[in-house]
């Protein structure tokens, strides 16, 4: 009989101690299919230990997102997969009454530059410079830690020194009247060669980013962004430069205009009171210049970005090109 109670008392903690466990199991954001068969890591490297393999098109729950890479559990491991290796379109937002769109990174401040300021690949004054912005440059922020601001450069975390900024302005996150600051922003980051192509690109990204104050959004308005950042033409000023279609780098009036818009789709990412009704991504490869899978193409009846203002309020975008940082930023207009 004392055997007996022993054991329902050993069975009774170990159940507990399962049902702990899956209580405590981690919530996942989103569920999404990997593309093939694909090798599940230890760590954010390929060098890593492995911890088995994930077989094609099979489901797996998606808990972090970094600009190369996912943290993922498939059955009862966590680890971790490159990004690109998951199907985009698959991908499904868990809760999305608490979780924010797949893709979005929000940002908590934009900044002004002072004089130059290196963008590097540490919080270390003596880490490698990526790019360097110069006096006036504007970049969003994701958030600031021990005097460093920090934001994605390409697929990867970058670093820039909070003092070279003459100015922090947190971003308008409640979306309140009266505030000078914008409600959402992001920064992405360009080639700066000066071969005559990437001088158009350049030149096209600027015209499309005038052309945005072009538009106040009221609400209900919608924003086609082939039809009003367009005509991709000489007349308005675009010029012929390098263009990423189906993952095919061709020659185009108008060469540069994804970045722009893919950049504001990330803008747009995080504002629910913005309606995406239409988005096209690039091809499989997606935009070099973003995360995987955080790209809008556009360009003809297919690739293009139509968005509508939901709020009920106003707004204007505007955007920035300097020194290889792309900033656009969505303000009340009221």
């Amino acid at each position: 009989m004392k055997k007996a109670l022993l054991l329902l008392l050993a069975l009774g903690l170990l159940l507990s101690a399962a049902v702990g466990a899956y209580a405590e199991e981690e919530v996942a954001l989103y569920r999404g299919q990997v593309v093939r068969e694909i090798t599940l890591y230890a760590q954010m490297d390929e060098e890593s230990a492995k911890l088995g393999y994930i077989p094609k098109m099979r489901q797996v729950d998606i808990l972090g997102v970094e600009p190369a890479w996912l943290r993922v559990r498939h059955r009862d491991q966590v680890g971790y997969i490159k990004r690109h290796l998951m199907v985009d379109s698959s991908v499904k937002t868990v809760n999305p009454a608490t979780t924010p769109p797949y893709s979005t990174v929000e940002n908590e401040y934009l900044a002004w530059v002072v004089g130059e300021a290196p963008v590097q690949t540490a919080p270390d004054v003596n880490a490698e410079t990526l790019i360097t912005i110069k006096d006036g440059g504007r970049l969003a922020l994701i958030d600031i830690q021990d005097g460093w601001g920090r934001l994605i450069y390409h697929r990867q975390y970058a670093y820039i020194n909070t003092n070279h900024f003459s100015e922090i302005q947190p971003i308008n996150k409640l979306e309140e009247a009266g505030s000078e600051a914008p409600i959402a922003a992001y920064t992405s980051f360009y080639r700066i060669t000066t071969d005559p192509s990437n001088i158009n690109r350049m030149i096209n990204l600027q015209v499309a980013c005038d052309r945005f104050t072009l538009y106040t959004l009221s609400q209900g308005d919608k924003l086609d962004f082939n039809q009003h950042i367009g005509p991709y033409s000489r007349k308005v000023g675009y010029l012929p430069a390098n263009a990423l279609v189906d993952g095919e780098v061709v020659q185009g009036y108008g060469g540069g205009t994804c970045q722009v818009s893919s950049t504001l789709y990330n803008v747009i990412l995080q504002l629910p009171g913005i309606n995406i009704l239409h988005r096209r991504p690039h091809g499989p490869a997606a935009a070099p210049y973003l995360p995987h899978g955080a790209d809008a193409a556009v360009g003809n009846k297919t690739q293009n970005l139509i968005i509508s203002n939901l709020y009920d309020f106003p707004v204007r975008i505007d955007g920035t090109a300097q020194d290889g940082a792309l900033t656009i930023a969505i303000y009340r207009a009221d």
